[in-house]
């Protein structure tokens, strides 16, 4: 090592050096040897990506950290690892990639790489993974929240202004006698018509800052998928049934499956083998069993489809509760609309 050690230091000085500047840093660190598929040092944050059964002496092999890495992702980090990491190919930028840890909890790390030119004979990797999860969710509930307000200020200037602007001129037109019968009945049919508008938008505007939409967070990891059977969980009979009815409007040749009973639902995904084109609708909130349970026993099944949590609860709490499921591609508010639908079918 000394011969490739620029500062004239000892080996066991220049590796204290490097262990503390490691330590400093509050990123992952690593450097991996890429003829060997293994990360011969690395600082105590990487070490705390893994899960804490695993015993590591001085190297973590390759697998080890494609063991936690989402599938979607696979090809990225194999980029970043095997490839010659060549910095004039690289996205400067880096990679943003999905790790399962802590208890199975999605995370995402931007992970940028470089080989060590002219330090060993051996190709060394230098690498750094920085969690950007929470930058990611703000920046697309950012998106999200602007795309509100433009749309509340679109809502308020033209469809509340107008109807109410119509309004407002029938009241002084009945003010006159000289209207005839049939002209006064078909202003106040008309008048009715502009409240029935004023109180469908003031129901709009309601969903909209109930945040009755799709996360901002969820949509970062959802997938385009070609679904071919949908599975409706909820213990509402008349709700599966407009549920039910929606999807074959939107996409006719889509199978539909309906439980009532969360056990009864479990004991057929049980007998389910793997598929990418099943996706689960789960209503959480049962009376006697809970739809969160039925998520915490989900990697008893075989089949690991998608799932979209529905509630009536719009509790950032259970928002955030939903997050913790590496399955969970959605949390959406009740009611499903057919608008809704549409987007999760085709989008």
């Amino acid at each position: 090592m000394s011969s490739s050690n620029p500062f004239s230091l000892s080996d066991n000085l220049f590796y204290a050096a490097l262990k503390r500047f490691f330590s400093l840093s509050p990123n992952c660190l690593f450097l991996a040897k890429q003829e060997n598929h293994e990360f011969i040092y690395f600082n105590e944050h990487f070490s705390k990506l893994f899960p804490a059964t695993i015993d590591f002496d001085t190297s973590i092999e390759f697998s080890h950290l494609f063991s936690i890495v989402h599938n979607d992702d696979k090809h990225l980090l194999e980029k970043l690892l095997y490839s010659s990491v060549d910095p004039n190919t690289m996205n400067p930028d880096g990679e943003n990639i999905r790790f399962f840890c802590d208890s199975e909890v999605s995370k995402v790390f931007n992970i940028r790489c470089t080989i060590l030119q002219d330090v060993l004979t051996e190709k060394l990797i230098m690498g750094i993974l920085t969690d950007v999860t929470d930058l990611l969710w703000f920046e697309q509930q950012q998106k999200k929240n602007d795309k509100t307000f433009r749309e509340l200020s679109f809502i308020t200037s033209h469809e509340l202004r107008h109807e109410y602007a119509k309004i407002q001129s029938i009241i002084q037109m009945l003010d006159y006698s000289v209207l005839s019968e049939v002209e006064r009945n078909e202003m106040l049919a008309a008048s009715k018509q502009s409240i029935q508008i004023i109180n469908s938008t003031i129901f709009k505007i309601n969903h909209k800052l109930s945040f009755n939409q799709k996360d901002g967070y969820f949509d970062f990891y959802k997938r385009d998928n070609q679904y071919k059977t949908i599975i409706l969980i909820d213990d509402d009979s008349l709700t599966n049934l407009i549920n039910k009815r929606f999807i074959q409007m939107i996409s006719p040749s889509v199978k539909v499956i309906v439980f009532t009973d969360i056990a009864a639902a479990a004991s057929f995904l049980k007998n389910m083998k793997p598929s990418l084109d099943v996706l689960i609708l789960l209503d959480v909130n049962f009376p006697f069993s809970s739809g969160w349970e039925f998520l915490a026993q989900y990697h008893q099944f075989q089949i690991q489809s998608k799932v979209i949590v529905l509630s009536s609860s719009i509790d950032t709490f259970d928002r955030d509760k939903a997050r913790k499921y590496p399955m969970v591609i959605d949390y959406i508010t009740k009611p499903l609309s057919l608008e809704m639908v549409k987007e999760i079918l085709q989008a």
